[in-house]
């Protein structure tokens, strides 16, 4: 897990790659930037940084909902690119009104919560949580 001062150093690097992707916005607020188009005082942020600073964050100052991703064959939540945030425990599959698959997850997480939520099985592998009433 990161420090303090990691995360402080990867929040500040994307703050101000942010505020130059904001500063080329044209009207439609869409940006195309290109890498060969980026100054060279303008930062870089990996994936895995933004990653590393979403578990930090999520242990840090644990959010009423999320979501995230879940891993059916390893049962673990995780971030968009593999952090684990949690094991999963998965109820029983059901079909929503349009013929989707769900399925209720409980999931007890790295920051020592308990989270419930739906994993929309067949439009992907993603799922959206809130933290438990009941303490852990």
């Amino acid at each position: 897990m990161l420090t303090q001062d990691q995360a402080q150093d990867i929040r500040t690097r994307n703050d101000a790659l942010a505020a130059w992707v904001d500063s080329i916005r044209g009207k439609n607020r869409w940006a195309s930037d290109k890498p060969e188009d980026k100054p060279a005082s303008v930062p870089d942020v990996t994936n895995d940084e933004r990653s590393a600073l979403e578990v930090f964050d999520f242990c840090q100052t644990p959010p009423l909902s999320y979501f995230l991703y879940v891993n059916e064959k390893d049962r673990t939540a995780t971030t968009w690119t593999g952090d684990v945030l949690g094991q999963v425990h998965f109820g029983r599959e059901f079909r929503d009104n349009f013929g989707g698959r769900r399925v209720p997850v409980t999931i007890h997480t790295i920051n020592g919560l308990t989270y419930h939520g739906t994993y929309f099985k067949s439009s992907g592998n993603y799922a959206r949580i809130r933290q438990s009433k009941k303490k852990a």
